[in-house]
């Protein structure tokens, strides 16, 4: 692995380097640890000619100034009722969908009649049961019949 001189950490510290000699020493600070020591080492001897947090051009007003043409627009009061009513739109009319296909048909006889719907209708495993059960005698009968016809 080659590294790179002291003098080339420099320019790349004063961001003087083209930029596709900066994006490739950058990304060999992440894969070398000798030369991102000697870049640490250059940063603190260099640190007084570096820009200061405190300075006007990069202060937390300016950087806001530069984010706030990027930054998620507010939504205005009638966006969110727009918003709000679409919502209310979408579980209305699923609803309606629920309802007019026998979906909470059940629910609403259960109420108004006050019956056990299950005293009406045998459970869905005796249902099975019974299907199963008749497809086996069915079946049974052919096995029979093939029997006899051999």
């Amino acid at each position: 692995m080659s590294h790179y001189t002291n003098e080339e950490w420099r320019q790349f510290i004063c961001d003087v380097l083209p930029e596709e000699k900066r994006e490739e020493m950058e990304s060999h600070l992440y894969s070398c640890d000798q030369c991102l020591a000697v870049y640490m080492e250059l940063i603190e001897e260099n640190a007084s000619d570096l820009p200061n947090p405190s300075d006007e051009a990069v202060s937390a007003d300016v950087i806001l100034a530069q984010v706030e043409p990027y930054a998620k627009p507010k939504r205005t009061k009638q966006s969110q009722t727009k918003q709000k009513m679409l919502h209310y739109g979408i579980a209305a009319a699923i609803t309606i969908g629920f309802m007019s296909s026998g979906i909470f048909q059940s629910v609403t006889n259960a109420g108004v009649v006050g019956t056990d719907l299950s005293e009406n209708r045998p459970a869905y495993t005796e249902q099975w049961m019974d299907k199963t059960l008749s497809f086996l005698d069915w079946l049974k009968a052919n096995q029979k019949e093939e029997g006899n016809n051999r």
